[in-house]
């Protein structure tokens, strides 16, 4: 045997060459080439969803009006004693002898408590009434008439194109409440307004998406105090700036209406307090008089002891009295100069200003993500695309298309719905249950 003859080996082939181990791919694996190649057939549809969706996102961002935002900054400071100062312990330590709770200095409001004060439906209300110029109209109105004008020409288009959801929504709201009836304003005997009218309503509800507050953990001061941040949003910066001066007034009066009315209320029970004392005083001494008047001979001449001790407890009592009638006369005075140098407890430590440019919408993000999404809807309309053409020479698969395609139809969903409850169709037509 000569060298050039090649021993075979144990696969048959000759000893000196190397077998092939090259694997075919299995066919549900799909290569990197595959994908290019798919995505490359399918870059007319890609284009197209960037280009179609980009074009809505820029829609969307030229017809959205631009919000203007301004801030303040507000020092939310607490109140001293809860709006009343407390009571002298002296005048606790005789009341409570005598059974009689008259008070004492209690909690006032907690500055955690002034982001809902100022975004309270009270505070929203006296804005909505308040009168503003609206450039949109080129007039002052009131907010409340503002919000319930005719809507234009615009706001007709954008009622229904970028706003149609909520156009359809405020429409049902209305179709079902439509049996309601309207509803005035509510008032009392002195002509108080009770509840808000629905103008009013609507006026409260649009600034409830206009003004917000909230407070910064970083700014906390000392003493429980801190800073509040209130943003106001229009279509206008000048507009922004009026609504967040509006609002930052009316929180101050609002807070200065509740510490008020918690003083007056304190106020009214301690002079209820000191009327009885008053009357008291006034029955102790006139039982002294009568018992003095009574026996003024007698104690004279001194030779009655139980008389004696008698008129020394009216005296007692009367002393009693007497100090009741004075602390409380005190604590009447010190609660009327407490009511009367009631001052706000809201400084502005930042005075809002007109922004200088629009905080929303953000047009570029918009435009942006449009094209993103485009892009990932192009990229799967394209694999979508590809896995329903490979299936069309397939039988089986053709055959489970149309089998999804029957289910889905109306008649489908409706034999669908009898095979869960068990109902058949008997020869005659007529429905049968199992």
């Amino acid at each position: 045997m000569s060298d050039s003859e090649s021993t075979p080996s144990r696969d048959g082939g000759p000893r000196g060459s190397r077998p092939e181990r090259r694997m075919p791919p299995p066919e549900d694996e799909i290569t990197l080439m595959e994908l290019i190649v798919t995505l490359s057939r399918g870059r007319g549809l890609i284009v197209l969803s960037v280009v179609g969706i980009g074009l809505l996102g820029v829609l969307y961002s030229v017809a959205t009006p631009s919000r203007y935002t301004a801030e303040s900054k507000v020092i939310r400071e607490a109140g001293e004693g809860g709006g009343g100062p407390s009571l002298p312990s002296g005048i606790g330590g005789i009341a409570g002898g005598l059974g009689i709770d008259i008070g004492g200095g209690g909690v006032g409001l907690s500055p955690a408590s002034y982001p809902e004060i100022a975004t309270s439906r009270e505070v929203r209300l006296a804005v909505a009434r308040d009168t503003f110029y609206f450039p949109s109209i080129g007039r002052r109105t009131t907010f409340v008439d503002y919000v319930n004008r005719p809507p234009g020409t615009l706001d007709q288009i954008l009622s229904y194109t970028v706003y149609l959801p909520w156009t359809v929504k405020g429409t049902l709201g209305s179709l079902i409440g439509s049996g309601q009836g309207k509803r005035s304003a509510g008032t009392d005997s002195t002509g108080t307004l009770i509840y808000p009218t629905e103008e009013e309503e609507a006026a409260i509800s649009a600034l409830g998406g206009m003004v917000s507050a909230s407070v910064s953990e970083s700014g906390a001061l000392e003493g429980g105090s801190g800073l509040m941040t209130v943003s106001a949003s229009s279509g206008n910066p000048k507009l922004s700036a009026r609504l967040n001066e509006r609002f930052i007034e009316h929180l101050r009066t609002r807070v200065r209406e509740l510490q008020t009315e918690k003083t007056r209320r304190n106020l009214r029970f301690v002079e209820k307090r000191f009327e009885e004392v008053k009357q008291e005083l006034d029955a102790a001494e006139n039982r002294l008089v009568q018992f003095l008047e009574r026996n003024k001979g007698v104690l004279a001449a001194g030779s009655k002891p139980q008389l004696e001790s008698r008129r020394e407890r009216l005296r007692r009592e009367v002393g009693f009295k007497e100090q009741l009638y004075s602390q409380m006369q005190k604590q009447v005075t010190q609660t009327r100069l407490q009511l009367q140098k009631e001052q706000p407890v809201v400084t502005i430590a930042e005075k809002p200003a007109p922004p200088a440019g629009p905080s929303a919408p953000n047009r570029t993000l918009n435009v942006v993500l449009s094209l993103f999404l485009g892009g990932l809807f192009g990229v799967g309309a394209t694999f979508f695309r590809s896995a329903i053409q490979s299936q069309e020479d397939d039988e089986e698969a053709q055959e489970q298309i149309q089998e999804v395609q029957k289910a889905w139809r109306p008649s489908g969903i409706v034999e669908g719905v009898r095979e869960e409850l068990g109902i058949e169709d008997d020869p005659e037509g007529s429905l049968t249950q199992r």
